[in-house]
């Protein structure tokens, strides 16, 4: 996956707020109830967060737009997502639409009133789309 992020990092426009303790991981994952796919433990480890392309994915931050927890409690009261079992990894800002991981690494997309659709098979996939 590194390399994935490494090619990431060269564009222009690449920004990430800094690396994070697997405490703070494990804290976030305790808030939520549910353990992170190790594709996203390792990204949010060694990033935080980042953005790039016009893309801004969650992590943990200061900024509650990004930060994994506030962003995913608030689009757990929006969304139709059973049990809670997934968490945001990015709002795309655009017709309603988020992007959601399971703990098995799986990328799935919502949009308003639908049911959570699967678009990827990891975060390193989806980051290449």
């Amino acid at each position: 996956m590194s390399i994935i992020f490494d090619k990431v990092k060269e564009r222009q426009d690449f920004y990430f707020e800094g690396t994070v303790s697997m405490e703070k991981i494990k804290n976030a994952e305790d808030k939520l109830g549910l353990q992170f796919a190790d594709d996203y433990k390792e990204y949010v480890a060694h990033y935080g967060t980042i953005s790039f392309n016009g893309h801004e994915l969650t992590g943990i931050s200061c900024d509650r737009n990004l930060d994994v927890v506030a962003v995913t409690e608030k689009q757990w009261n929006k969304n139709l997502i059973e049990e809670h079992l997934l968490y945001v990894i990015e709002e795309a800002h655009i017709d309603g639409i988020v992007i959601w991981q399971s703990p098995s690494g799986e990328i799935f997309q919502t949009s308003p009133n639908a049911e959570a659709k699967k678009i990827c098979n990891s975060l390193a996939e989806y980051i290449c789309i």
